[in-house]
């Protein structure tokens, strides 16, 4: 019998172990207190459980990349969230206009129309997450 001093989260175990070699071992001695005398008796167990093997992962599916931009489309020029739209379907605008309002590491960047024209189409809603280059708007 072999005796280790364990420590797990801080607390010390004074362990006796035994090799099981045959079906008349005796068992092992667990001593969870180096001062105390009081001492555990388990009976050593009769089969072996194997684990279960992990499954595999399923590959990920990869995301689409974003759509090309084409004229008139107003695109983000990083990625962030959604705050403000200012516009609705149909509103004319100028060049300059403020459309949109992205927070982009905790900075408010205002998206402004680089041509003047009406707003053909809105592909995002307030709080919204987009990436660089995702289409935010169409300007006819």
């Amino acid at each position: 019998m072999k005796k280790f001093r364990v420590e797990v989260d801080g607390e010390e175990f004074i362990v006796n172990v035994e090799e099981i070699g045959s079906e008349d071992s005796a068992g092992t001695t667990v001593s969870t207190d180096t001062n105390a005398g009081s001492s555990q008796r388990t009976e050593p167990k009769r089969t072996v459980k194997k684990a279960a093997p992990k499954p595999k992962k399923e590959p990920q599916q990869e995301m689409s990349a974003p759509a090309e931009a084409g004229e008139g489309d107003v695109v983000a020029p990083m990625p962030g969230s959604i705050l403000e739209i200012n516009v609705k379907k149909g509103d004319s605008v100028n060049k300059g206009d403020l459309l949109v309002v992205l927070e982009a590491m905790k900075m408010e960047n205002e998206i402004t129309a680089v041509q003047a024209g009406t707003v053909k189409d809105i592909k995002v809603r307030v709080g919204d997450s987009v990436d660089a280059e995702d289409i935010l708007l169409v300007i006819e």
